[in-house]
């Protein structure tokens, strides 16, 4: 059965936490439950029914989805991309704190003094890279 390809914007946003616990599953691919739960947990001490409860808060928004098998336990895969997600949450970011415009946010980024010379070359190159493109990404 083909899966049908999901838009970040029509799922509900993730909370800070549920971002955390993503993040985990985007880095194993595939995992169990209790994968989750030991992965997530070797960074911040949070109980395994929270983080399960959080696992089935993510899969019922669409972010996840169970991966059949004949385990005893769970298995999940990510429905959207990491890319995904971090697309939608910097375009909110851009639109709610920059009125809408990127070149303010890149602005706030050099003033703040956040980008370090290598940044700004490769963000450099990308510009010409795309300009030579004729602007499409």
């Amino acid at each position: 059965m083909a899966r049908r390809k999901i838009r970040t914007e029509d799922l509900k946003e993730l909370s800070d936490l549920e971002v955390a616990v993503m993040d985990v599953v985007w880095e194993l691919g595939e995992p169990s439950s209790a994968e989750v739960v030991e992965r997530f947990t070797a960074r911040r001490p949070l109980a395994a029914t929270t983080i399960r409860t959080v696992l089935a808060s993510i899969e019922k928004k669409g972010y996840l989805e169970r991966v059949p098998t004949v385990e005893r336990g769970l298995r999940y895969r990510p429905r959207v991309s990491r890319e995904a997600v971090a697309g939608r949450s910097l375009r909110k970011l851009v639109r709610t704190l920059f009125g809408g415009s990127p070149r303010h946010a890149v602005a706030y980024l050099v003033k703040q003094g956040d980008l370090e010379e290598a940044d700004l070359d490769e963000i450099g190159r990308m510009i010409e890279n795309h300009k030579r493109q004729g602007g499409r990404s």
